[in-house]
């Protein structure tokens, strides 16, 4: 009798866990792959970089070509946002074979949870994709990728400090955390990549270099990415910003050259810099 109930507990788990694994891989939503086989682009060092860029521009700022449709965005998590209809109107009108996002996106359950609230800009696009049975990527570059890079111009405590707060300081745009020493928590693992050798360990070691390279400076608790970082910090933030767009450009190139008509949501200001790049 115990054999018996223990085999059809077993039974149980089997089926859930199969049930599950469906779910996973149909309903739930996980993260778009990379698009990382291309090579340099033709015009890839026409992208204006953060230094010189001009945010004197409309949002959203729209670029149309033939085959591409580069939907520069404002970061907003409000689904009521005035943009929304005018990205879903472009969808519709463009009719796109692949859609490039911003970020990455992770767990979601549709119609449980709001792709805009969770994901902002990129959720919308991502939900019109899988709407339209058209397939996502990232036009990102691995962060640890990026990362290894900086770390080979830049001391590595510095770059660890950057690739730990960067997703602070683009939350705080939105929201500040009621707690942000346990938000950065869950980032401390970026300082262990081998490329970074562990350079900070702790929300105290922040706290402690932060105190030294930038007495006088706001405490990065109160510091979102809207505007100039500080210091060394800036530097940095410059050349990942025109990493991520000039890769950007290289997977745009690469999808037009397989004669895919190319949707990409970012930022508007990432629209505006990669723009001469595309011309």
């Amino acid at each position: 009798m115990i054999r018996r109930v223990a085999m059809g507990s077993v039974s149980v788990l089997v089926a859930v866990s199969g049930v599950l694994a469906i779910l996973t891989y149909t309903y739930f939503w996980r993260s778009p792959g990379y698009y990382l086989e291309v090579t340099a682009a033709p015009g890839e060092d026409r992208v204006i970089s953060l230094r010189d860029y001009d945010d004197s521009h409309p949002v959203p700022y729209v670029i149309r070509a033939d085959h591409l449709l580069v939907f520069g965005a404002a970061h907003t998590q409000d689904p009521h946002d005035a943009q929304f209809p005018v990205m879903e109107r472009s969808w519709r009108e463009f009719k796109p074979t692949v859609a490039l996002v911003e970020g990455r996106l992770g767990f979601l359950a549709p119609g449980l949870m709001d792709p805009v609230r969770t994901y902002g800009e990129t959720g919308r696009v991502n939900a019109l994709a899988k709407s339209a049975g058209v397939p996502t990527y990232t036009w990102e570059v691995p962060w640890e990728r990026t990362a290894a890079d900086a770390a080979a111009k830049y001391p590595r405590e510095q770059v660890a400090l950057y690739f730990v707060l960067r997703p602070y300081f683009s939350q705080v745009r939105q929201a500040k955390p009621d707690s942000p020493e346990k938000f950065v928590a869950e980032y401390l693992h970026r300082a262990a990549i081998p490329a970074l050798g562990g350079a900070i360990r702790s929300v105290a070691d922040i706290d402690r270099i932060w105190h030294r390279d930038f007495a006088g400076q706001p405490d990065w608790r109160d510091v979102a990415d809207g505007g100039p970082l500080a210091g060394y910090l800036n530097d940095i933030a410059i050349d990942v910003d025109t990493a991520r767009n000039r890769h950007l450009v290289r997977v745009v190139h690469a999808l037009l050259g397989k004669g895919e008509r190319v949707f990409v949501v970012c930022g508007a200001s990432h629209a505006a810099q990669i723009e001469p790049a595309l011309r």
